[in-house]
């Protein structure tokens, strides 16, 4: 039997995760942690994935996005009160329900604060500032990022284009290995890491992805360029997407 090939722009679910250690990362929205990213949301996507898991050690962790949410208008004490708030709620709610599943591995999942991620990334503020050099240069980029920020119903501005900046480069840096985050549970041995949200990908993320910049490659991540959508369960592969013809 002659297997399909795969058409650009065309994505699936995933059958099962790799028969070996690795970490499943939720990108928390500060905007969508009461609503599509509740804790009992994230409940009901972690239920799912379970079912691809066929070797025992994944990890999952919870990226709150709160010091990403100063870039935008307000007074930062009451908005970093605000996030504190939204942030200890949602793992308090997420461990309340992890106690009565008790099968779940309470150690196979982490949280960790936007800032506490910056800290483990060796010269991020200088690959932040390199992006922000090849973004001012790079007119298709413009574009997409344009496009991603209309999407959102946004203003094109300063502080909504580096909230979006920041924001892809992390997942990139984590997708290549830059990062790695602390779990009691695989220890540092993950081999694939996979980032994971309610929602399509940004087309300045597939962009960046694509285009790999700073020439980073993490070849023991069988999802070093791509991204799971946890509403439609589909893994975007990035080189597999034609920017040019995709309707997100």
């Amino acid at each position: 039997m002659v297997k399909k090939k795969i058409q650009k722009n065309e994505f699936f679910d995933i059958n099962k995760f790799p028969s070996k250690e690795g970490m499943l990362v939720f990108g928390i929205s500060m905007s969508h942690i009461s609503n599509i990213q509740s804790s009992s949301k994230c409940f009901s996507y972690v239920e799912k994935l379970v079912e691809k898991i066929v070797y025992p050690y994944v990890g999952l962790t919870f990226l709150y996005s709160d010091n990403l949410y100063l870039y935008q208008k307000g007074e930062p004490s009451k908005l970093n009160k605000k996030y504190q708030q939204l942030m200890i709620s949602h793992k308090n709610e997420f461990s309340n329900l992890l106690s009565k599943n008790n099968w779940y591995i309470r150690d196979s999942f982490g949280f960790v604060t936007w800032n506490q991620a910056l800290l483990e990334i060796k010269d991020f503020l200088s690959y932040l500032s390199r992006l922000r050099e090849i973004y001012r240069k790079d007119k298709k980029f413009q574009n997409y990022l344009r496009e991603d920020i209309k999407k959102s119903n946004k203003k094109l501005n300063e502080s909504n284009v580096l909230f979006i900046l920041e924001e892809i480069l992390i997942f990139y840096l984590v997708s290549k290995g830059k990062l790695k985050f602390p779990n009691k549970y695989l220890n540092g041995k993950e081999k694939w890491v996979l980032w994971c949200y309610p929602g399509k990908p940004l087309k300045s993320e597939i962009y960046l992805y694509q285009k790999n910049f700073f020439n980073l490659h993490n070849k023991e991540n069988e999802y070093e360029d791509s991204y799971y959508d946890l509403s439609d369960r589909k893994l975007y592969n990035y080189y597999n997407v034609d920017l040019k013809t995709l309707d997100i």
